[in-house]
């Protein structure tokens, strides 16, 4: 009797340590979770809904986001302070792509605002040097300041052309609509300058437009989705090599991102200083250099619930 008590002991504790171990292996990376949104956001390009600071920032493309959301909403920000970067996604346009899946396929996309010609768009404005100038980074305190109060003006001239947005991948409404018009599947986007120069981006996506069911109930807490953001850089001008600080001279070593640039959300000039035992100062990074490059950023997140 008592060996067979022993044995069944035995056997049960091997069918526990089997079934631990299976499901050790098993065991799923938690997501980090969208924030529940209690109150609905006012999309209205301001960042006053938002935490202060944005919990993700991607220091490459020099941009900040957050993602929330409700029962029947995705709530998506993008924020930036380097007129650079405010100026691509003006001319280039910013695609954000949602993967409802958790992966990372790019079929549904809110392209806005929609890219139109650089020349088109700065025709009849009054000069500005930045071409220039933008072959011969470096200079003073003071020229630098100037070029970045410059390249703010043309942001700002280039805000209200940032007035249609497209929709692909969705149900019922992937087509071109006017940014003041609402779409037949209730998608809502803006974007605007605060008072401190950051570009806000905001945008109200329904899941009946796009998920699985037009609202999330418990079960759904804590299910995959994958967010990107997307820039296209602008066109460098001619004559002027990638990373260099002059146009057809030579010069220090290429440019890295984050050299000279905050980490934040704003840009800070980065001094300069010797290499190698020199004292010659190198050249400062071209203002510009931002705009010039292409990125993608993925974050996947937990739907929330509650």
């Amino acid at each position: 009797m008592q060996k067979r008590i022993c044995f069944t002991v035995i056997i049960l504790i091997t069918i526990s340590a089997l079934f631990s171990c299976s499901s050790s292996k098993h065991t799923v990376k938690k997501l980090p979770p969208c924030a529940w949104q209690v109150i609905p956001i006012n999309v209205d390009g301001s960042n006053r809904d938002w935490p202060s600071p944005y919990p993700e920032y991607d220091d490459k493309a020099m941009l900040g986001y957050a993602v929330s959301n409700d029962k029947e909403n995705l709530y998506i920000t993008v924020e930036t302070g380097d007129p650079a970067t405010q100026l691509k996604i003006l001319r280039q346009g910013l695609t954000v792509w949602i993967d409802k899946k958790g992966g990372k396929e790019e079929t549904i996309g809110i392209n806005y605002p929609i890219p139109e010609g650089a020349d088109k768009q700065d025709a009849g404005r009054r000069p500005s040097s930045m071409h220039a100038q933008s072959g011969a980074a470096g200079g003073s305190i003071d020229q630098q300041q100037r070029r970045r109060m410059e390249l703010e003006d043309r942001v700002r001239k280039a805000l209200p052309d940032a007035n249609e947005y497209s929709l692909q991948g969705f149900k019922s409404c992937n087509l071109q609509f006017p940014i003041m018009v609402a779409d037949s599947c209730g998608v809502i986007m803006r974007i605007a300058i605060d008072t401190d120069d950051e570009m806000v981006w905001e945008a109200v996506v329904p899941f009946k437009s796009f998920y699985f069911k037009s609202e999330l109930i418990k079960s759904d807490k804590g299910r995959p989705i994958n967010i990107c953001f997307e820039t296209t850089a602008m066109a460098r001008p001619a004559g002027q090599n990638p990373g260099r600080g002059g146009g057809g001279h030579g010069g220090g070593g290429g440019f890295s991102p984050g050299v000279g640039m905050g980490g934040g959300m704003g840009m800070h000039m980065g001094g300069g200083g010797g290499r190698g035992g020199h004292s010659a100062p190198q050249s400062a990074p071209d203002i510009m250099e931002p705009a010039y490059k292409t990125t993608k950023t993925y974050k996947k997140f937990g739907l929330a619930f509650q």
